[in-house]
């Protein structure tokens, strides 16, 4: 694994570790499973007293959120600056869906780079302020349509499927959807008591989770 080796090229003496790894989370579908999978490895080499703590946000900028075992935060940074936010997941129902295609994340951010090659739409600060009102919103149970997402600008542009998956959403009384990460799985929102349960018929659709 590419966390291991860095640590170990960094001069941490990691012995030989016996790992079987099951991947569940398909790769380049922005849910977060490679980063899923580098945080189970540093939380066990921390737990057996080994200093990796600062890798984390080398690693991948979900990582530390992932080591933190909050449910909610604000991450500013490269991922390391969290802020806990307070809400109970349990209030909302989610809806994943994974489209046949995948966006490898390097690619990704290197195509961002060219789409905003004029300089970013938003500030730092003005996106965080932005995050906590949309997340203020949400906590409340109050319609926000198409969450913020620089990465959404993009695959909208060069994806106008998801636009079918958006209005889905939306007739089945999503209150909020968008782009997971970098893509390419989307989400949706419903306030827990109003969801009845979510189904297309758009056949890129591969797999509908439902938490």
């Amino acid at each position: 694994m590419k966390a291991l080796d860095r640590i170990r090229a960094a001069g941490i003496a990691v012995p030989p570790l016996d790992m079987c790894l099951e991947k569940r989370v398909p790769p380049g579908t922005g849910l977060g499973g490679g980063s899923g999978d580098a945080a189970a490895l540093l939380d066990y080499l921390a737990s057996a007293g080994y200093p990796v703590g600062r890798f984390a946000a080398e690693i991948g900028a979900d990582v530390p959120f992932l080591l933190s075992r909050v449910s909610a935060a604000l991450a500013r940074g490269a991922g390391e600056k969290l802020s806990p936010l307070q809400a109970s997941p349990a209030q909302w129902r989610v809806v994943v869906a994974i489209p046949t295609w995948r966006c490898v994340t390097a690619d990704m951010f290197a195509r961002l780079d060219e789409y905003f090659h004029d300089g970013w739409k938003s500030t730092s600060e003005r996106a965080c302020s932005e995050a906590r009102q949309v997340f203020d919103r949400l906590v409340r149970g109050e319609f926000c349509g198409l969450l913020p997402n620089d990465f959404s600008d993009l695959l909208l542009r060069e994806r106008g499927e998801y636009r079918a998956l958006f209005a889905d959403f939306y007739r089945s009384g999503a209150i909020a959807w968008g782009i997971s990460g970098s893509g390419s799985s989307a989400f949706a929102l419903w306030n827990k008591n109003d969801f009845r349960g979510f189904s297309t018929a758009l056949p890129w659709v591969e797999d509908v989770l439902v938490f």
